[in-house]
């Protein structure tokens, strides 16, 4: 037996049941609904069709299907389209102008970049028909090369990007020079970073690496960073006297698979010759090296000396300046009238300062010195967790060897640096040039680095002790009059 509703009685139901559960629909709600579908219905959507692109890369540059221009490059034709070409200056200027080659239908094209391979024009000109592109690190200096000739400045920034990812000991190189040949400043100055932090770290400290590796370095290269205040300088400035001796014997036999030391100094030590290695025909190119060591930072201790005079590589009419200045020092230092570095420009300390530095392995206290003689001033340089200090220290029993001043100012900076496993910089916090007094045994924060830094890091300094003479001539005018 069925059930019936009446009609009148529903009706009331659903009002009832509107006004009481639900808002009331307006006219305004129509509005933003319609505003919203209206803007849905003109917004135009991007959408990629990825079989376009396969068949027009396929089709027109694999196949060359209706090519109206063919290109000829090292040996190899590539049958093209005008249309596409012009998306480069290069041809875009060829065929809009009044050259030979505006209206011809067969091109040749003489490529003189010696880094430009048939490999890489396949890349390049296929990128014009694609809008995806592989680039290969181990492939992408010639990449670089060919995008630079053909004037594609978003190509040559894609290769840049994956250069910036890529830089390590295999890549550095090569990508330095690139940089240097197509004039990328940025990629340029992130190598030579690299140089600079891992050319003793990594070439000369690193067990895992082989030592002869070092004569990849060109000079031009080497002069640059043995100069540079950035340089991190593993131990002192004597051990980059040590890197250099080694990297010109790897330059004068590169067939020599990992010469020991001995090795090396017997070379320069056997010399018949008087006359010093860098004044002969033979060592002149290294001179402009050599001129970058801080020369009154070489001889602080007397081990040093006396090897340097041995070795005979560097002029002595280059120390007699330095070393007169020194003693000049010494005196100053001695009769108060130096307590060390007061008003210096950070312009004077980059250039003169004790470069020195070491590798720190775990996350632990560690305390350490550089020894050599520096005018009565013993630093202790301390880490802790996540703290560099340094602390002057005067031990009873090496008092006669200190400093009596009862203050000694400095200059330094510091800097910390941890990089990944291609050695790439991926932290680096770094000191301003801070002018610290000491009193005896007295220890100074100099800063403080990020806490979740992992170990190992690599701790580098600059430090000044005394008051640079300007009135004296520069060592590196004496070692110019020397060469001239």
């Amino acid at each position: 037996m069925g059930i019936k509703i009446s009609t009148t009685n529903f009706v009331n139901n659903v009002a009832g049941f509107v006004t009481g559960k639900k808002r009331k629909h307006s006219d305004s709600d129509d509005e933003e609904i319609n505003k919203v579908i209206d803007i849905a219905l003109h917004t135009p959507k991007r959408k990629k069709l990825v079989s376009t692109a396969k068949y027009i890369y396929q089709a027109l540059f694999l196949e060359g299907q209706n090519s109206d221009v063919t290109v000829s490059a090292l040996g190899e034709e590539f049958h093209l389209h005008r249309v596409y070409l012009c998306q480069s200056p290069y041809f875009s200027s060829m065929f809009g102008g009044s050259w030979l080659e505006t209206n011809q239908k067969y091109i040749n094209i003489d490529i003189i970049d010696p880094l430009i391979t048939i490999d890489s024009l396949k890349v390049v000109l296929g990128s014009l028909y694609n809008c995806e592109i592989i680039l290969n690190p181990l492939e992408i200096v010639p990449i670089l090369a060919t995008a630079t000739m053909f004037q594609l400045d978003g190509l040559i920034e894609k290769c840049t990007e994956v250069m910036l990812e890529t830089i390590n000991p295999k890549t550095s190189l090569n990508y330095y020079n690139a940089a240097c040949q197509y004039g990328d400043k940025k990629l340029q100055d992130v190598c030579f970073k690299w140089f600079l932090v891992n050319l003793m770290p990594y070439y000369i400290y690193y067990i895992s690496h082989p030592l002869s590796d070092l004569k990849t370095i060109p000079v031009a290269l080497m002069e640059k960073l043995v100069s540079h205040p950035d340089l991190c300088v593993i131990q002192t400035e004597y051990s980059i006297y040590v890197m250099l001796k080694y990297w010109i014997y790897l330059q004068l036999h590169p067939d020599s698979d990992e010469p020991s030391m001995n090795t090396v100094n017997e070379y320069f030590t056997s010399r018949t010759e008087t006359l010093p290695y860098l004044l002969t025909s033979e060592g002149k190119r290294f001179i402009s090296v050599f001129q970058g060591l801080r020369l009154q930072n070489l001889i602080s201790h007397q081990l040093d000396v006396l090897l340097i005079l041995r070795d005979n590589i560097v002029p002595k009419t280059w120390l007699d300046s330095v070393i007169l200045q020194q003693w000049k020092n010494v005196l100053r230092v001695n009769q108060n009238d130096d307590k060390g570095p007061g008003e210096v420009s950070n312009e004077v300390f980059l250039a003169t300062s004790l470069r020195c530095g070491r590798v720190l392995s775990v996350n632990e206290r560690h305390v350490w010195r550089w020894t050599g003689f520096h005018f009565g001033v013993d630093l202790l340089m301390i880490t802790e967790g996540s703290t560099i200090s340094i602390k002057r220290n005067h031990r009873s029993e090496f008092e006669q060897l200190l400093s009596l001043q009862a203050t000694r100012h400095i200059a330094i900076r510091v800097t910390v640096t941890k990089i990944n496993e291609q050695r790439q910089i991926i932290y680096s916090a770094q000191s301003e040039m801070l002018k610290i007094s000491l009193t005896k045994g007295e220890e100074v924060q100099i800063m403080a680095f990020d806490k979740s830094i992992e170990y190992p890091i690599i701790i580098s300094a600059n430090i000044l002790y005394t008051s640079p003479d300007t009135q004296d001539s520069n060592p590196s005018d004496e070692m110019h009059q020397t060469i001239s």
